[in-house]
């Protein structure tokens, strides 16, 4: 029951429903974290977030309503309503300018949905592992 209690909270907003499952099921595979909601819109992910408290939340930055940019402007701007809260952005918009206003917004990390699935899961896994974040790099 304690390991329960001190399970990393997540929360994924993804548009597409394939990935958003698949995310779900690899996610929910990674010991230490718990995945506490899956939504595809800004106004769903912005209630959740402030509902849930989860830890980490992981955001596409296209979604069937709103943005993901949006949702991080908005946790930016209202830290106190989404307090404690690291954003990982897993977005296939990865140009470097894209990256660099995730970063100024906020993100803790960004992956490239293309070819950095992997790389996300060994990110949450080392998050698990160590409740640690890793800062988003310029890269």
């Amino acid at each position: 029951m304690k390991e329960a209690e001190a399970a990393i909270r997540v929360v994924l907003i993804e548009d597409s429903p394939a990935l958003q499952q698949l995310l779900v099921g690899m996610i929910a595979d990674i010991a230490g974290l718990e995945i506490i909601g899956a939504v595809d819109a800004e106004d769903q992910a912005l209630a959740a977030i402030e509902r849930y408290h989860p830890d980490v939340a992981i955001i596409d930055l296209e979604l069937n309503q709103g943005s993901g940019l949006n949702v991080l402007r908005e946790i930016r701007a209202r830290p106190d309503r989404y307090r404690g809260l690291h954003a990982v952005v897993f977005s296939n918009h990865a140009h470097a300018s894209v990256r660099e206003r995730c970063r100024m917004l906020g993100a803790a990390a960004f992956f490239d949905k293309t070819f950095q699935m992997d790389d996300l899961l060994d990110y949450l896994h080392g998050v698990a592992g160590s409740g640690s974040y890793t800062q988003l790099s310029p890269h």
